[in-house]
């Protein structure tokens, strides 16, 4: 609610619904609704497939000349000092890389999952070396983006923090009366659980507030659904009440002290620019900060959307950093 007036100052139409009004709204609801002091309905908000975006990306950037470098892992980082208006700074003239090997489905998956957790390359799987030079570099590895400041001397706040979501099947018979899955929309529930249709099934998430840093994508399966999802679904929807486990998995955020993204010019260099941390919101952030930070690359300044309050630069005064107490 406290978020409300801002979002509806730029014209989102969020509206404020009575506790009394949810189940009318979202049929689903059904239970423990006397809890809640009411809702916020926001009718133009929508959910996006993420796999989508980027292959849209990809292909429009290719369509256009871009050329895309897969299974190229960055292993070091070649710096020279310029001359700039602020003074000497570094550039970063090329980068080192490692171009991972095909070894089929399994293997390629493998070496994939040892390659996000471990950050190396076992000399099996490296099929060539490389040097690239560069103009500009961004870094927008998200959960990543540590790894990489690490090898250009630059400490990182961000922290990979391990997130499961898991597929629900609830029979037609078990619903209640007025439940269409597809026309669910996205639920975030005070529990800090998260739900929304996904084809068939539900999808619902929960975030447990004592997951340890790390890069970690081990799905702990039915357990961790029986313990944390479940209960929490049944406690909002009768719905749920006879619902079954399908499958689920494990992702990373990247998570910042304030829950905010970074993204500017890194401090003392000359062509290296960054964009990562969002917190589980980079997709719906996605389409603004690339065109954000496209002017700042190109211009060397924000054209429109300015993301300055976005540097890290912030985080050395918590009295500047951004923080955001909606991210699920």
């Amino acid at each position: 609610l406290e978020k409300r007036a801002l979002q509806n100052r730029y014209g989102l139409g969020v509206e404020r619904v009575a506790a009394a009004e949810i189940g009318a709204r979202a049929p689903l609801l059904d239970r423990g609704l006397e809890e809640l002091v009411g809702a916020t309905w926001s009718p133009r908000d929508g959910l996006v497939n993420p796999n989508a975006v980027r292959a849209w990306y990809r292909r429009e950037a290719e369509a256009q000349g871009v050329r895309f470098e897969n299974r190229h892992y960055v292993t070091g980082v070649e710096t020279v000092q310029r001359a700039g208006a602020a003074g000497i700074v570094r550039a970063i003239a090329a980068v080192r890389v490692v171009e991972l090997a095909h070894g089929g489905r399994g293997v390629d998956q493998e070496v994939l999952r040892n390659l996000l957790t471990t950050h190396h390359v076992p000399a099996a799987a490296a099929a060539r070396e490389e040097r690239i030079e560069t103009g500009v570099v961004v870094n927008c590895l998200g959960a990543w983006a540590p790894i990489f400041s690490a090898k250009v001397g630059v400490a990182d706040v961000t922290e990979p923090v391990r997130r499961q979501i898991a597929l629900v099947d609830v029979h037609e018979e078990d619903r209640a009366p007025g439940v269409v899955l597809s026309e669910l929309g996205m639920i975030v529930d005070p529990s800090g659980l998260y739900l929304h249709g996904e084809g068939p099934h539900v999808l619902a998430g929960y975030s447990t507030p004592d997951e340890p840093p790390g890069f970690d994508f081990g799905y702990d399966g039915a357990p961790f659904f029986e313990q944390e999802i479940w209960p929490r679904l049944a406690h909002r929807a009768s719905s749920f009440e006879r619902c079954g486990h399908v499958r689920g998995w494990a992702g990373l955020y990247a998570v910042t002290p304030d829950c905010s993204g970074i993204a500017d010019r890194v401090a003392g260099f000359a062509n290296l620019f960054e964009a990562h941390s969002f917190t589980g919101r980079g997709v719906m952030q996605s389409f603004g900060v690339g065109q954000a930070m496209a002017a700042l690359v190109a211009t060397g300044r924000y054209d429109g959307l300015d993301l300055s309050p976005l540097t890290r630069e912030r985080f050395a005064d918590p009295a500047r950093w951004v923080r955001e107490e909606l991210h699920i």
